[in-house]
């Protein structure tokens, strides 16, 4: 199966928020090879903007290392189609710009669903379908 994700997904767990177990599945899913995943270069930056805030470099360049390398996740570029893509969408549904181009990266890298625990975000059910991570976890113990 193939999704994608918001960043709150990966802050959830970094920062050991409520429910964090359940994003935390769903990234141990991931680098199970269980799931392939899509992601935003917008995730990317929003975290490394996060770790360097934080003075987290060690930890940043640990979390670009492993995006980089691993063969579960693909990074979807931003290109002038997909922002495009990305503006029509905000139009569409009043997202933010940033939660646009994750949604058009989604869409563009053929995930089935975006895993995002940012409720604002099911603003984009019209484009692809949006879960939170215990709904995905329950979700696939249900198929289990």
């Amino acid at each position: 199966m193939n999704v994608s994700l918001d960043t709150n997904i990966f802050i959830e767990v970094k920062n050991k928020e409520p429910d964090h177990e359940y994003s935390k599945k769903v990234l141990d899913w991931i680098d199970s090879g269980a799931l392939r995943c899509v992601i935003s270069t917008v995730l990317v930056a929003e975290m490394c903007a996060g770790y360097h805030a934080a003075g987290e470099l060690d930890e940043k360049d640990d979390f670009l290392t492993h995006i980089i390398s691993s063969q579960d996740y693909d990074v979807i570029e931003l290109s002038a189609g997909l922002a495009d893509e990305a503006g029509r969408i905000r139009a569409a549904s009043e997202l933010r710009l940033p939660d646009a181009i994750i949604v058009a990266s989604a869409l563009k890298g053929g995930a089935e669903c975006l895993i995002s625990n940012d409720l604002f975000l099911k603003k984009a059910m019209g484009s692809i379908r949006v879960v939170t991570a215990r709904e995905f976890v329950e979700e696939q113990s249900k198929r289990a």
